[in-house]
């Protein structure tokens, strides 16, 4: 099944262009204003393109606006182990941090440590976890011939602590495994470490306001021809050609 977009021919065909085997780029850097349709490309287009036309990767979706640093990793691992791959430096280590260092909730935590109600040498003792677990996955990954992965980052917002992890340790680690591929999605991101920097390629969603576009669209969706070209272009009008915000407002009037 191939799931229906606004004018997001460009941004699929470059993501085909992306996952080739010869492809330099193994990071692409994808940005726009809300409801520009990021979330849906991560979550529902490319996974599907992937399975189409890519068969050779699989894929994983990571939420990081709801998930944490820990979280982020332990997703990456059992999604990894539920493709059949072991793990076992990854496994020992968290196993062993687990054990003696229990994890601490450091949703509230700040690089400075303001917020939260732990002491100093218990969130380092974070940042070490989240630092060694990195480098085991990266150990693990790199002996991992068989199997290729595209990571699918979404909501990469803001100055967090889970962004400052994924820009400058997860990805100058992991970018050096060539069987790896990285999607970055987020309304603004940092720039680019000059350790991967020339493995990445930028692209920015915008406004879609080719008119045919948004009459294709509710074409496909809508079998009994119940929304009119006038009230298709009056929607797309009312929210200034904003993709998502068109979608959410075309599907309330179906209903």
């Amino acid at each position: 099944m191939t799931h229906i977009t606004i004018n997001a021919h460009s941004i699929i065909k470059q993501f085909h262009d992306f996952m080739k085997p010869d492809s330099d780029i193994r990071i692409l850097r994808l940005t726009g204003k809300p409801k520009m349709g990021k979330t849906y490309l991560l979550t529902k287009v490319f996974p599907e393109e992937l399975r189409q036309h890519h068969q050779d990767y699989y894929s994983t979706v990571l939420d990081c606006k709801a998930q944490k640093i820990i979280d982020i990793l332990q997703t990456i691992y059992c999604s990894l182990v539920s493709e059949g791959l072991t793990l076992p430096k990854y496994s020992a280590a968290y196993e062993e941090w687990n054990n003696v260092k229990p994890v601490v909730d450091i949703s509230k935590t700040t690089l400075i440590g303001t917020h939260v109600n732990i002491t100093a040498n218990r969130t380092d003792d974070i940042w070490h976890m989240a630092r060694d677990l990195t480098d085991k996955l990266f150990i693990d990954l790199n002996q991992v011939r068989d199997k290729k992965l595209l990571l699918l980052l979404d909501a990469v917002d803001g100055d967090s602590d889970t962004q400052k992890w994924l820009m400058e340790t997860f990805l100058v680690q992991l970018i050096h495994i060539k069987h790896l591929r990285f999607i970055v999605a987020g309304r603004s991101l940092p720039e680019a470490s000059s350790s991967y920097v020339a493995y990445c390629c930028n692209c920015e969603l915008k406004e879609v306001k080719e008119e045919q576009e948004y009459i294709k669209y509710c074409q496909q969706i809508d079998g009994d021809a119940k929304v009119t070209k006038d009230i298709i272009l009056a929607f797309a009008k009312a929210v200034q050609y904003t993709p998502g915000e068109f979608t959410g407002l075309i599907w309330k009037y179906l209903q």
